[in-house]
């Protein structure tokens, strides 16, 4: 779904989007757990696809994912920059 605060996206960007939906979730790859629940692209800037990084639903929206008290990030020593370079790492 579009969201009424930003443009839509490019045709690259649908492209790019699409290959980082594609992945498996990179948080749960390197805590080596498997990934349950499709991912999703997070953007790390609000409107910057390019910036995206593959999470699943726990680690994206859960209560020790990113947008929750970032349990998972501070277990691997890592940011959500660390994360999309192991992301593009990884593409």
């Amino acid at each position: 779904m579009q969201s009424k605060n930003k443009p839509a996206q490019t045709k690259q960007e649908r492209e790019h989007v699409g290959r980082i939906k594609s992945m498996s979730c990179i948080c749960c790859l390197l805590l080596e757990q498997p990934t349950v629940h499709a991912s999703s692209a997070h953007e790390i800037r609000q409107g910057s696809w390019f910036l995206s990084i593959p999470l699943c639903v726990d680690c994206h929206q859960g209560k020790n994912g990113v947008h929750g008290d970032k349990t998972y990030l501070r277990i691997l020593k890592m940011d959500e920059f660390d994360l999309l370079n192991e992301t593009y790492r990884r593409l």
